[in-house]
C-alpha cells in the first residue's frame, strides 16, 4: 500500500512518523541534557530519574532532581527536589512578554560546613548558566511547597544543625513584567515555614532581583521558639546554655546600593540559663547547679513580672567590598546580628 502512495504523501507520512519518533524519544534527550548540565557544575554531581515534556503546555516537568558535593560523604545531598514543573507563564503572553515560571514540591537545600579537601565552588557564573540551561526562560513566577532548608556546620563544637520544615514560598513579577516604574521594588517574596524548636516563621519582601547584589526591603518574625532546641548554637557562638526560655525574634532590613540598615529584636520569656563559662572560672559543677535553680534575668527587661526580656540589635553595614562575597557578608552580620542579641539580653545577669 505504501507503495502506491504519491510521493507527496509519502514525504507527509515520514515526516509524521519522525515527528513521532522525536517525541518518543525527546524526555530521554532532555533527561541526559539536564543530568550534563548538573554534571558540569565545578566539584558537584546531579542527576534526575525522570522528565515528563508537555509541549501544549509549553512545560516539562523533572522527578526527583538530586545534586551532591563530590567531597561530601553524608547522606545529606546539597539539593534535592522531588517535582518540578517548568512552563511558560501563560498569563503574561497577552502582556506581550514570553516568561517563565517555576514550581517547586517537595525541595530541600543542605548547607554543610566542614573542612574537607579544598575543592572548586562553581561561581555565580556557573549557577546563572546551569539555571538558564534548565529553564531558557527568564524566570518570572517561582512557588515551593512544602520545601526544607538545613544548615549544618561541623567545623564548631558543638556541631550546629539548624533548619527550616514545611516553607511554603511565593515570588511574583521576578522579570519586573508588571508596570512598576513608580517602584524600584518591582517583585514580591512571601515566604512561611517551621522553625527548629517549633518556631513559625513570616516573612514578607519587596525586591529588585536584577540588579547585581539585588536591593531589598523586607519584614521578618519568628515566634514561640523553644530556645532549649538551638543550644548548640548558642554553645558554640555564646558560650552558655538555655535551660529554659522561649524566643520571639522580629527583624526589618533594608539593602540598597549594597548598604544594609535594619534591626534584630528578640523578645525573651521565661529564660532560665546555665553559663558553663563563668562556672568553669568559679569553681565546678555546684557553682553550676546553683546558677541553674537561681536562673538568670536579663540586664535590659521591658515587663519584670512575666519574665519577659527584649532588646533591639542595629544592623549597619556595606556588601559591596569587592574583597568580598557580598552573601557571606550579608549571612555573617545577620549572624553576628543574632548572637549579640542573646548576648546583650543575658550578659551580667548572674547574681
Amino acid at each position: 500500500m505504501f507503495k502506491k502512495l504519491k510521493t507527496p504523501y509519502k514525504i507527509l507520512l515520514g515526516i509524521i512518523v519522525l515527528v513521532i519518533i522525536f517525541r518518543i524519544m525527546l524526555p530521554t534527550i532532555v533527561k541526559n541534557y539536564v543530568n550534563k548540565t548538573l554534571n558540569d557544575l565545578p566539584g558537584y554531581v546531579g542527576h534526575v530519574d525522570d522528565i515528563d515534556i508537555r509541549l501544549i503546555r509549553g512545560a516539562y516537568a523533572i522527578d526527583t532532581l538530586v545534586l551532591n558535593k563530590r567531597t561530601d560523604t553524608t547522606n545529606y545531598p546539597f539539593l534535592k527536589i522531588n517535582h518540578a514543573d517548568l512552563s511558560i507563564e501563560w498569563k503574561q503572553i497577552f502582556k506581550g512578554r514570553l516568561v517563565g515560571e517555576i514550581i517547586l514540591d517537595k525541595p530541600s537545600i543542605h548547607i554543610l560546613t566542614e573542612t574537607p579537601e579544598p575543592t572548586q565552588e562553581p561561581s555565580k557564573e556557573h549557577w546563572t548558566e546551569a539555571l538558564k540551561d534548565l529553564m531558557p526562560l527568564t524566570i518570572n513566577k517561582l512557588e515551593i511547597t512544602d520545601g526544607e532548608f538545613t544548615y549544618l556546620d561541623r567545623t564548631t563544637s558543638p556541631e550546629i544543625d539548624l533548619y527550616i520544615h514545611n516553607m511554603r514560598l511565593t515570588a511574583k513579577n521576578l522579570a519586573n513584567v508588571e508596570d512598576s516604574t513608580t517602584t524600584r521594588l518591582p517583585s514580591s517574596l512571601s515566604l512561611s515555614g517551621v522553625s527548629i524548636g517549633q518556631g513559625n516563621l513570616n516573612l514578607d519582601m519587596r525586591v529588585n532581583v536584577l540588579k547585581e547584589i539585588p536591593d531589598f526591603d523586607m519584614d521578618m518574625k519568628l515566634t514561640s521558639v523553644d530556645l532549649t532546641s538551638l543550644n548548640n548554637f548558642i554553645k558554640a557562638q555564646g558560650k552558655f546554655d538555655v535551660e529554659r526560655g522561649k524566643l520571639d525574634l522580629y527583624s526589618e532590613l533594608k539593602l540598597m546600593d549594597g548598604e544594609i540598615n535594619g534591626y534584630v529584636k528578640p523578645f525573651i520569656e521565661n529564660l532560665k540559663v546555665l553559663d558553663w563559662k563563668k562556672d568553669k572560672e568559679q569553681g565546678g559543677i555546684l557553682t553550676a547547679a546553683k546558677e541553674a535553680v537561681i536562673g538568670l534575668v536579663s540586664k535590659v527587661v521591658e515587663n519584670p513580672k512575666e519574665d519577659q526580656i527584649a532588646t533591639t540589635v542595629p544592623i549597619q553595614g556595606n556588601i559591596n567590598s569587592p574583597e568580598t562575597n557580598g552573601w557571606e557578608t550579608f549571612v555573617g552580620i545577620l549572624k553576628n546580628a543574632f548572637i549579640e542579641a542573646l548576648n546583650q539580653g543575658i550578659e551580667g545577669s548572674i547574681k
